[in-house]
């Protein structure tokens, strides 16, 4: 199983001297990360304010000025996962032109990204249900959009039992394995869970799914301002819609790439630098690349 990572190691910088916005990304982070292995380990309950700041190395304050409380804390971790996971989860259900296939590869991509990191999973699908109204609300929001796609598009009767009971099933399923058995790889259920929702169906069961972020990614923007021979108004497209997705990994490499050209002494564009930061306000900040593998 790979663990995600903070940001910040997918490229080298001194954290202090980046702008304010980045500090800020970089800040809460750690704090949501720290909470998060807290939680998973301790339950939401048994996780306090001075927990999560020891673990994340900052403050008390630093915390508090960040988030109101540890359900704060859960719900902006819940949000982020979902930013990175929903898209993906969507892409891979369209991308099969048969539904009954889609659906199987939606479920394929949801538990392989799961394994990504059982921590992340294990806090927002045991506590965020337990964590409290905002946070179950916050949840109904984030799978809205799967929900939709689903009902919309698979048939009336391909679900063995009803939509709300098979992603509830899913849910309970993953937590028993995360809980008892956190070494086992949920991805290697996925069949057997389709074949409990779906019943027998005649899609050929897929392969692993590739978790590939949404081209291009951190590093490709990285050489482009490096290199600096790419025009103002594409970099600007590029890095907007690195921010249309609240793809961190790919805004922080930006902000650093700009920061490390202006410090040898060349021009950066304000604007994309501008947007940039703007982007990483509420932007997800972990960095599972196309293999797997979590950048150390």
């Amino acid at each position: 199983m790979s663990r995600n990572t903070l940001v910040p190691a997918l490229r080298p910088a001194q954290v202090g001297s980046l702008p304010a916005e980045a500090q800020a990304f970089h800040r809460r982070a750690r704090i949501v990360d720290a909470a998060v292995r807290e939680i998973a380990a301790r339950g939401h309950r048994g996780v306090t304010l001075d927990v999560i700041a020891e673990r994340a190395g900052v403050s008390r304050e630093e915390v508090e000025t960040t988030f109101a409380d540890t359900e704060d804390v859960l719900i902006w971790a819940y949000d982020a996962a979902a930013a990175y996971a929903v898209p993906r989860i969507l892409r891979a259900f369209h991308a099969e032109p048969d539904r009954i296939r889609g659906a199987v590869a939606a479920l394929g991509t949801y538990l392989a990204i799961l394994d990504c990191d059982h921590d992340w999973a294990l806090a927002c699908l045991r506590d965020v249900p337990a964590a409290g109204d905002r946070a179950r609300a916050a949840q109904d929001i984030v799978r809205a959009p799967v929900i939709r796609a689903l009902e919309a598009s698979l048939p009336a009767d391909a679900l063995v039992i009803g939509l709300d009971a098979a992603l509830a099933a899913i849910d309970a399923v993953s937590v028993d394995v995360l809980r008892h058995d956190p070494r086992a790889a949920l991805s290697e259920r996925a069949e057997e869970l389709a074949r409990f929702v779906l019943g027998e169906f005649d899609a050929e069961p897929l392969g692993a799914p590739g978790l590939e972020p949404v081209a291009p990614d951190g590093e490709q923007l990285a050489d482009l301002i490096e290199a600096g021979d790419a025009p103002d108004a594409e970099l600007e497209l590029l890095v907007r819609a690195a921010a249309e997705r609240r793809d961190g990994p790919a805004l922080w490499s930006v902000v650093v790439a700009l920061h490390e050209r202006e410090g040898a002494g060349f021009a950066a564009p304000e604007k994309v630098k501008r947007i940039a930061l703007e982007g990483l306000a509420d932007a997800w900040f972990f960095g599972v690349l196309d293999d797997g593998s979590v950048v150390e």
